[in-house]
């Protein structure tokens, strides 16, 4: 009975019947055996949490910042938030594109 999940397999028994047969196998997935019609999702990892993508959006905000500030004609202010947005953007992109470098050297070993 196929209730249209992209989780199940063909010809899946009922969920009393499947519970019924996996006590009575007492197989565990953690030893690597993957029952037949069932593959291993990818990626097999997930990629590690950072921070780049929260100094990429405080660069923005500052930047943004600057250019509000500048309907005040403050010019010294302006510059000096466009410039620290800049830099925390920047450094932010040089960060992440290579946290994203070394994750694939990572995966590709």
């Amino acid at each position: 009975m196929n209730n249209g999940s992209e989780f199940s397999t063909p010809g899946t028994l009922t969920p009393a019947r499947d519970q019924q047969e996996s006590t009575s196998e007492n197989t565990s997935f953690t030893d690597g055996n993957i029952p037949p019609g069932w593959h291993r999702p990818l990626p097999e990892h997930l990629p590690k949490a950072g921070y780049w993508p929260a100094i990429m959006a405080l660069g923005i905000t500052f930047m943004l910042w600057g250019l509000a500030v500048g309907f005040n004609e403050i010019v010294s202010t302006i510059v000096i938030l466009v410039l620290i947005g800049l830099i925390l953007f920047s450094l932010a992109l040089a960060g992440w594109i290579g946290d994203l470098r070394n994750e694939r050297k990572d995966q590709n070993e």
